[in-house]
């Protein structure tokens, strides 16, 4: 089986704890290799920390709220032999995405309740969520640390499409635990505010984005849609109204 580099950015060791490294393919006896990153300002500097020290072809990015189930290794082995089959060009590889028309493809655990639906095949995107993604060390691809932690999965596939290269979603599920509140559901005040951080720092990384890629709007991501005309003010206000 294919040896995979795993790399996990953590500022909560608890949280890692209960989740990222409780996943059983992270098991020394598994034999992947396993980059834990502290202390990083992005997760474009983490992940150039994890792909300076990976010893593997690919790197597989994850959420430190993020577990992976039983078997996840070779299921991912399974599909990404048959994506790489099918695309040879794949350099970008992930669980959610968005693709150019918007649709949203793929399938995982988030939180509370499954969302999307498994696939029969490997789908072209042009936005991956950010709980877990693959890259081809060969390619050259890392996410621009001035992104953040916002919105890095799609700077990467727009890269990938700029050097020729492919993005993907493949049928390999797992589980986000995330902390952040759900919007369906009345929120108190310390999820408000958390809510309205975390849309914060969003909309500072869509500013970047679009910046980074001027003539790609609209870009469709797991999250909104991103226009031309973006204001970080817009979503700011739009937090505020929840």
């Amino acid at each position: 089986m294919r040896k995979l580099s795993f790399v996990c950015c953590i500022n909560r060791p608890d949280i890692a704890r209960s989740c990222a490294l409780a996943s059983p393919c992270l098991l020394p006896e598994a034999g992947h290799q396993l980059i834990l990153v502290g202390g990083a300002n992005s997760a474009g500097s983490g992940m150039s920390t994890g792909l300076t020290l990976a010893k593997h072809e690919w790197v597989v990015m994850f959420h430190q709220d993020v577990c992976l189930p039983d078997g996840w290794d070779q299921r991912f082995n399974n599909a990404l032999d048959t994506a790489l089959a099918l695309h040879p060009n794949a350099a970008v590889v992930g669980v959610y995405g968005v693709q150019a028309d918007a649709t949203h493809v793929g399938y995982v655990y988030d939180r509370d309740r499954w969302i999307g639906s498994a696939l029969t095949r490997p789908m072209a995107v042009r936005s991956l969520d950010e709980l877990l993604l693959a890259v081809r060390v060969g390619s050259g691809l890392c996410p621009a640390p001035e992104l953040g932690w916002h919105l890095y999965g799609t700077d990467l596939c727009l890269a990938a499409h700029a050097r020729g290269l492919e993005a993907l979603v493949v049928d390999v599920p797992c589980e986000h635990r995330s902390s952040l509140p759900r919007l369906d559901q009345p929120l108190t005040a310390a999820a408000r505010e958390h809510v309205r951080a975390v849309g914060r720092a969003y909309g500072r990384s869509a500013e970047v984005l679009l910046q980074r890629w001027p003539h790609a709007a609209p870009i469709h991501t797991p999250v909104m849609s991103l226009h031309a005309d973006f204001l970080l003010e817009q979503t700011i206000a739009w937090v505020d109204t929840l």
